[in-house]
């Protein structure tokens, strides 16, 4: 390879070797830039942002076995948190024996989290492994009725709403487009039977009540029998589960790290509870108490860096990308910060604490900041008002903040 590259004129280095400069960030190996990029999130008023996504993100658990046991340690402290009578509502947490009525009936048949294409949750009435279960705890014929009920009572719903409306986001596995192919099934159903149905017609209605979550759709149709036909399915599914289909799920084990799952969901170790009202501001207030009393929060910030947001930041807000734009510009350590309206779109009180932050940080060394409102040039030595292109007034806040000065025009224009 090293000999191509030198016919074909292109560089012999190696692209796997560390091409960070560390001595630019002032410091001297990646974990002390790790450190510092903690630092710097600070400054620019990032840190909570970069928490949040820490914990939507997932790791490798093999990668990383300490924060595994210490995320498992936060599981245990959060569920005694939900002892709590204010909290306990808010989560209901995974138990093998029990129905869960905050996850979707393909959820509380797997009883754990797909991995890979195998397992489809929105395609289970077509896995074969799924339909032998289904047959092996004689539930085949209660899930297409169910399905029956629920095409029937959306049908009846949903007839006369037009598209877009609210309901078809609740509901939402039938869109304002799959109406008449549902009409047109439960009428030949009505006449025919569910014997008369090809195979696609069955999965289109088989594959609704897998869609459905009791405590979210409320239609009455996942009840306690069925509930308990479930749960002697999810035995069946797992303990004759085949060997080639073992590693498409993760099953949830109290004392086991879910790899597939989030930090959050990992601690979570259940499903938030349908219509209460701030339960998830609750729910994560908890968290955050389990993650300050375990001294969590920098390993879950640090896996926030990891997280991956997307072409141009596009999973970010306009907010968090500017923020972030400032991190980048001073994490470099420059002698000089030159910045142009560079908080414009941040709020006013983030605003405040980025100019001080940064002005401290760089106390030694110099800033230019075009700044978008004047009243903000009072933090600065010395300050030039500018007026067509050409600098009109220069001095200090002192000097320029005095009647009839373009500085005061300015101010006063605010």
């Amino acid at each position: 390879m090293e000999a191509e590259a030198k016919q074909s004129g292109n560089s012999i280095d190696d692209l796997g070797a560390d091409w960070i400069d560390y001595a630019a960030a002032g410091v001297n190996d990646n974990s002390d830039l790790t450190r510092r990029a903690l630092e710097v999130l600070d400054l620019v008023d990032l840190r909570e942002d970069i928490y949040e996504l820490g914990l939507r993100g997932a790791i490798d658990p093999a990668a990383k076995p300490e924060l595994v046991a210490r995320i498992l340690e936060a599981r245990a402290a959060f569920k005694k948190k939900l002892e709590d009578p204010e909290l306990s509502p808010l989560v209901e947490v995974f138990d093998k024996e029990k129905y869960n009525d905050n996850a979707t009936v393909g959820e509380n048949l797997l009883f754990g989290r797909p991995v890979g294409d195998a397992f489809d949750l929105e395609r289970l009435a077509e896995h074969p492994y799924v339909l032998e279960v289904l047959e092996i705890a004689n539930l085949t014929e209660a899930m297409m009725d169910a399905g029956r009920q629920v095409a029937s009572t959306m049908v009846e719903l949903f007839a006369d709403l037009p598209p877009g409306h609210e309901f078809f986001e609740r509901y939402a596995f039938i869109s304002h487009e799959d109406l008449p192919a549902y009409q047109a099934l439960l009428a030949r159903l009505g006449r025919e039977g569910v014997e008369a149905l090809r195979d696609d017609e069955r999965t289109m209605i088989l594959s609704l009540p897998f869609r459905l979550t009791p405590a979210r759709h409320r239609l009455g149709i996942i009840d306690e029998p069925l509930k308990e036909q479930i749960l002697a399915a999810r035995k069946i599914f797992a303990d004759n589960l085949p060997d080639e289909l073992k590693g498409s799920v993760e099953h949830f084990v109290q004392e086991s790290y879910t790899a597939s799952a989030s930090l959050q969901d990992n601690i979570l170790f259940g499903k938030m509870a349908y219509g209460h009202a701030r339960g998830t501001e609750q729910v994560g207030a908890a968290i955050a108490d389990v993650v300050t009393m375990l001294e969590l929060r920098d390993d879950i910030i640090e896996v926030g860096l990891d997280y991956q947001v997307g072409v141009g930041g596009g999973r970010l807000s306009s907010v968090q990308r500017q923020k972030l734009g400032l991190a980048r510009a001073v994490i470099k350590k420059p002698d000089v910060l030159i910045l142009n309206e560079a908080t414009a779109t941040i709020d006013g009180a983030s605003q405040g604490r980025i100019l001080k932050n940064l002005l401290s940080e760089f106390e030694d060394r110099g800033v230019i900041w075009v700044v978008h409102r004047a009243a903000l040039a009072e933090s600065f030595d010395q300050i030039l008002v500018l007026q067509a292109g050409r600098v009109v007034e220069e001095g200090t806040y002192e000097a320029l903040s005095i009647e009839g000065s373009a500085l005061t025009e300015l101010m006063n224009a605010e």
